[in-house]
């Protein structure tokens, strides 16, 4: 019999923990909050985060090994035999397995704080640091096109102030130079005589995240080190982590979580598509649809200038996945997305998530508008 995999026993587990104890007043691993807030409007149940980042990971086991090393920590000698045999033999049915470790938990009252610690781990550093909606709060510098948009010759120079200097400026001309001037999801000109809409240049990994240390670790475990932390730091504002859309487009991207980029390796060739994660979210612009392929490269420097990394539009479209799977996105939108709260998000001094106010301080913040 082949082994299973370490996912299929957590998922079961955790399943089986959400069916027979999920009751608001009884949630079997409690809730996950931000780190070093002792009470927050934005808790989610550590369970079903837990099982959401396993299912949407890019590295399933990676995340399970982790979690089952919490696990191994609940003081139940019998749960962390269960735990270690693993090690040795995965022959063993997840069901079986599954069922004895929460029969275990629930008769010995097991010490399941350690669990909820590292959903709380990653509602922080990965949600948090990823749930980041701009908008018209977002820095974005002006910018005045050249009527060829530049020279290629430039492309070096502009590389430079992009990565080097963090120009937003520079960023957007480099992804003009690489895709055209035509929103990639809309359609719609962005640039000359074509234009009719305003172009966005959206950071894929929210731009924020280059500032957050924490947020580096959780992307290296969740991507099982696809995505090292050396990696998002150099590539936070380039072209390999952006794209120029429509205003609508990038926001409900960036602030609802409600699309992404699936890249995929189709005859030793990347390509992209587009993949709804929260339909009823999508901008009413877009034009694409579920699975449609999005075109990258068509701009007069499209050879010379990196399309997105797959490893980082599969890290944002997979956190978007685990952002509505896992019920953040509702407690999110309950207190921020109403019409009503662009007056009180007014009040925010920079945008959430911003690189200049760390996570912990702008959420209590937001937290105190909203209640």
């Amino acid at each position: 019999m082949a082994d299973n995999s370490l996912a299929s026993y957590l998922l079961i587990l955790l399943g089986m923990m959400g069916r027979q104890d999920s009751s608001v007043d009884n949630l079997p691993l409690g809730l996950a909050r931000r780190v070093g807030a002792t009470s927050s409007t934005f808790d989610v149940p550590a369970h079903k985060l837990l099982r959401a980042v396993i299912e949407h990971s890019p590295s399933p086991e990676t995340i399970s090994r982790e979690i089952l090393v919490e696990l191994a920590k609940c003081e139940i000698s019998a749960v962390k035999k269960l735990v270690d045999d693993l090690d040795g033999d995965r022959s063993v049915s997840p069901d079986d397995w599954a069922f004895n470790v929460h029969q275990e938990l629930r008769q010995n009252t097991g010490n399941t704080t350690y669990l909820t610690a590292l959903a709380s781990h990653y509602l922080s550093h990965l949600i948090v640091a990823f749930r980041n909606p701009g908008g018209k709060t977002t820095p974005q510098e002006s910018i005045h096109l050249t009527p060829d948009l530049r020279r290629i010759e430039e492309i070096e120079s502009l590389l430079s102030s992009a990565i080097v200097h963090q120009s937003q400026s520079a960023l957007k001309h480099l992804i003009f130079l690489r895709d055209g001037t035509r929103c990639p999801v809309t359609g719609f000109g962005m640039f000359g005589d074509d234009q009719v809409v305003i172009p966005r240049c959206a950071h894929i990994i929210p731009f924020s995240v280059h500032s957050k240390t924490h947020s580096y670790q959780a992307i290296e475990t969740f991507t099982g080190t696809i995505l090292k932390a050396e990696d998002v730091h150099q590539l936070i504002n380039h072209p390999a982590n952006a794209i120029n859309i429509q205003n609508d487009a990038h926001d409900s991207m960036d602030k609802f979580l409600a699309w992404g980029i699936e890249a995929t390796l189709v005859n030793d060739q990347w390509k992209y598509f587009f993949r709804e994660v929260r339909p009823n979210r999508v901008a009413p612009t877009i034009r694409c649809k579920d699975g449609d392929e999005i075109k990258f490269g068509s701009g007069n420097g499209g050879n010379m200038i990196l399309s997105p990394d797959p490893r980082i539009c599969n890290l944002q479209l997979a956190m978007a996945r685990v952002f509505a799977a896992s019920g953040a996105a509702e407690v999110f939108d309950q207190y921020l997305e109403d019409d009503d709260d662009d007056d009180c998000m007014s009040q925010v001094p920079v945008y959430f998530g911003g690189p200049f106010v760390d996570d912990d301080t702008l959420m209590r913040r937001i937290e105190e508008l909203v209640t």
